[in-house]
Formats: structure tokens, sequence, C-alpha cells
């Protein structure tokens, strides 16, 4: 144990873990290091617009979590529990809404809230302006809210669905045949089993709503991040949306602090001996009935409405043509998404690998800390990201901007924010699969490079493809960060699709979401055909 504390030995290994979560933690530093600044305009951001910017973030918060909860929890018991027609289809369709970007649902249902003008017409007619500025509210805060949950409650679906699989299944059995009726069972089993695996999903969930722009501006609900951007663009004052930027940080530490301490050491869903999966019971006509809508209901709201909105955009929209500039925007869309994807993907297997051959606490340790980006919102690594090459770029003696506003600027900081995705399924999968096959290759003379490439590589490349693949869905999708970081004229499917949706040109917009909606369902599906077929 002492060994593990010290030092680790310096090998080119070692120098390129410590040298990279260096560089990946000196953004978010810089963001701590903001919240002690105060620019020329902090006085009236704090004084006029930061609680509203808090409250609207809290209120959407516990708002998302209820809807998510109910779309979620139960839709995950009843696939995990019994047997319906359409089952089969719907365990891998219910995640497909992480296809859909909120600022592209956001399109699609304030296009729907207009409907509901007539009504709050005669609703101002009948109770006076207060009643129609209430109902307004009311209903501008709840579509917001299920348009939300509709596109992110697959993260708590995975979540719990997991937990579900691995109860025991002597367990439930036993609650059966004391009597209890299948929601008994639900109720005063199975979910408080769960209860870890519901709080990491709100978790990741809360986080995402956290790092939202598009669907909060499209709706008109200042939140955090969006105060980053009025604060930055709007008023030009770079040092408040940092300390803006460093509160978010915070709050977003906090919540992971919490969620940890919570679940302190808990251990409520135990393997133990009985690894047996819980058998699919199968449904009576009616019952099934009730379980296929139950399981449609999410999925509709979150993929199923908006993709059919868009393809009658879409079709409406072939009088106007394709818009001039959609072939680079969708070259650069999937020159960004892939190219980080593979980078972010080779420099993760770097850092775990170099972990292994290692096995020094304070390695780990220092290459852990370089996985919170994914934890903070886009806006806030971008400003990270900004402050620290501007900081560079003002001491390189080369006229211009040679760091910032350019492509490395914006792959510097997916590298920031999504570094996390990759490394935790390599590193699950390299401890499963790969055992101490390392040290048999040591022994037998082999330098670590060749045992990486011959035997450990070949043993995870489904998990490469895997942990590629989401890598690819995030930044396909991301927005706050590519808005803000993107070099001048350049524009991908994301920022495209925004801009036409908030100049009212929904029709236009349709193709460039549909585009995102494709290639990111296409990312998903090749996950799930990898996570059903590779024995890592």
């Amino acid at each position: 144990m002492a060994a593990a504390l010290r030092f680790p030995k310096a090998t080119p290994w070692t120098i390129l873990t410590v040298v990279l979560s260096i560089f990946i933690l000196i953004p978010l530093v810089v963001v701590l290091l903001g919240v002690a600044q105060a620019g020329p305009d902090w006085t009236h951001v704090a004084e006029n617009v930061l609680w509203s910017y808090i409250a609207n973030t809290l209120i959407l918060g516990v708002l998302v979590s209820i809807l998510c909860v109910l779309m979620a929890v139960p839709a995950a018991w009843i696939l995990s529990a019994f047997d319906f027609p359409g089952r089969r289809i719907l365990e891998w369709a219910m995640v497909l809404p992480l296809a859909i970007p909120t600022y592209v649902a956001a399109f699609v249902y304030m296009h729907t809230k207009e409907s509901a003008i007539p009504l709050q017409i005669q609703i101002r007619q009948a109770w006076g302006v207060e009643a129609f500025l209430l109902s307004e509210t009311l209903l501008r805060y709840g579509i917001l809210s299920l348009l939300l949950a509709g596109v992110l409650y697959p993260y708590l679906y995975l979540a719990v669905r997991a937990s579900f699989l691995v109860q025991r299944r002597g367990v439930i059995e036993a609650a059966q045949l004391l009597g209890r009726s299948p929601a008994s069972v639900f109720f005063t089993v199975a979910l408080p089993l769960a209860r870890p695996a519901i709080i990491a999903g709100l978790s990741l969930i809360i986080m995402e709503l956290i790092n939202d722009y598009g669907a909060v501006n499209f709706f008109g609900v200042p939140t955090l991040t969006e105060g980053i951007f009025r604060t930055w663009f709007g008023l030009g004052d770079r040092a408040s949306a940092l300390r803006l930027a460093g509160m978010m940080m915070i709050l977003v530490l906090t919540l992971l602090s919490l969620e940890k301490l919570q679940r302190g050491r808990a251990r409520y869903a135990e393997a133990g001996s009985d690894t047996t999966p819980l058998a699919h019971r199968r449904l009576r006509p009616a019952a099934a009935l009730g379980a296929l809508l139950l399981c449609l209901v999410p999925l509709t709201i979150g993929f199923l409405y908006p993709l059919q909105k868009l393809i009658r955009w879409a079709w409406l929209s072939r009088e106007i043509g394709i818009h001039p500039g959609m072939g680079p925007r969708i070259v650069h869309s999937l020159t960004l998404a892939l190219g980080a994807a593979l980078l972010l993907t080779l420099l993760a297997v770097l850092s775990v690998y170099a972990q292994r051959l290692s096995a020094s606490r304070r390695l780990s340790t220092l290459a852990r800390l370089a996985t919170l980006g994914y934890a903070v919102p886009g806006a806030v690594v971008a400003v990270g990201v900004m402050v620290m090459l501007a900081f560079i770029d003002r001491r390189i003696p080369i006229p211009g901007l040679f760091l910032s506003g350019t492509l490395f600027a914006i792959s510097f900081a997916y590298l920031v924010r999504f570094f996390a995705v990759p490394v935790q399924p390599i590193q699950e999968s390299m401890h499963r699969v790969c055992g101490r096959l390392d040290e048999a290759s040591r022994i037998l003379g082999h330098p670590p490079l060749n045992t990486l490439l011959r035997i450990n590589l070949p043993l995870i490349k489904g998990t490469l493809f895997a942990a590629t693949m989401l890598v690819f869905v995030d930044i396909l999708k991301e927005l706050p960060l590519t808005m803000i970081l993107r070099p001048v004229n350049f524009d991908t499917l994301a920022t495209l699709s925004f801009g036409l949706a908030k100049e009212g040109r929904f029709h236009e917009c349709a193709i460039p979401s549909l585009l995102i909606i494709f290639l990111a369902a296409l990312g998903l599906i090749g996950l799930n055909r990898c996570i059903r077929t590779d024995p890592s």
C-alpha cells in the first residue's frame, strides 16, 4: 500500500497520463478561480437576474425529475419483469429519445404551444391579463419540462432497468410466494432495491438539464447556462460570466458529492450466489395492452411525435429546397464528431492502460479528476477553455488568435467535456476481461505496447466501438460549447438547425435536425447491437 501512495515511476505511459490529466484540469481550475473575480456588471447580475437564473434551474430540475421518474421507472420494471407482444422492440426503442437533441424537441413543442393561443385569448377575455399571464407561464414551464423529460428519461431508464435485471430472483419470488401482488412487489421490494440506480440516473438527468441551452433559450426560461450567454455576449462582461460558470461548477460538484454521500457503502441490489435473471411473466391481453401503452407514452413524447413533426416539415419544405450550406455543415459535423470520438477513445485507452501498468493510487486519482469535465456544463467548459487559450495566445509572438477561435479550441473543449465517456467503459472492460494477462505477457518478455496492441485491444474491441459511438452521439448533439468556441463562419448541423429555428424558419430547420437524429440513431443502434453481441 505504501508503494501505491508514492509518485509513479516516470515512464512514457505515466508521463503521458499526467500531462494529459493536467491539461484537461486546467480549464476547470480556471473556472473555479473565476469565482473570486467580479466584472463591472456583476452587481447588476447579482441584484436583478441571478436569483431568477437559480430559481428557474431549480424549478425545471424538480419538474423534469418527477416526470422522468414517472416515465422511466414503471416502463423499466414492466420490460424487466413481464412478457407481452412488442417487448423486445421496446427494450431498445425506449432509448431512441437520446437521438433527439433537446433544442430540436424544443422547436417542435414550441410550435405545438402556439396552437394553445386561442385558448389563452379566451382566458384573457374571461378573467383578465393576470390570468392570461399566469396561464402562459404555466403552459411554457409545463411544455418545456415535458419535452425535456421526454428526451432525457432514457438516462434513468437505462440505470433502473440494469438494476432490475441484476436483482436477485429469489427475493422477488419469495415476495410473490407470500401472496404479494405484482404492484406490491414493485413498490415494497424492487423499487427500494433500485434506489441507488434511481438517484444515479436522476443525477445524470439534472446535469444534462443544467447543461441545456437551446431548449431553455427557445422557451424564454433563463437558467444559469442561459445566464452565461447573456452576461458574456449580451453585456460583454467575461469576468462576470466566468463567475457564473464557477458557481455552476460548484453546484454540480456539490450535487455529485451529495449523491455519493447518500449512496455511501450501501448495496441494495446484491448479486449473491443467486444470479438467475428475473423470469418474465406472461401478461393477459388486457394487461399487455396497458403495459404497451404505458411504454409508448414516453417514447411518443420523446421520439415519435418530434420525429413525425420534423418529417412533415421536411416534406413541406421541398419547394424551398435544401439549404445551400448543408453540405459543408454535414462534413463539419461528421469530421468533428467522428474525429474527436476516435481521438478521445485513443487517449482513454492510453490513460487507462498506464494506470494498470503503474498501479499507483496517485496516478489513478489524478486521472479520475480529469474525468470531472463530463459533470460540468458545456458552457462552463467553453468559458474555461476560452480563458485558458486566450491567456496562451497573448504570450505567443504570433499575430492574431493562434489557438482561440480555431478547431484546436473546440477539439480541446470536447476532450475536457467528454473524456469520461470512453474512460469508464474501457476501464471496466479491461479490468473484467483482461484480468492478469498483462502480468503474464510481461513475464513472457513482451513490452507493454505489444501487449496492448496484441492482447488487450482485440479482447475489448466491442467496448472500444461502443465508447466511440457514445462520444460520437454526444458531440453530434452538443450545442452550447460548439456555439461559443466554433471558428468564424464554421457551422455544424446543430448550430444550423438552431439558427434556422430561431429565425422562425421551422420547415427549413427540419432537414438538418433529421440528419442529426438519423446519425445519432445509427450510433445508438450500433451501440445496442454491440452491447448484445460483444462478450466484453
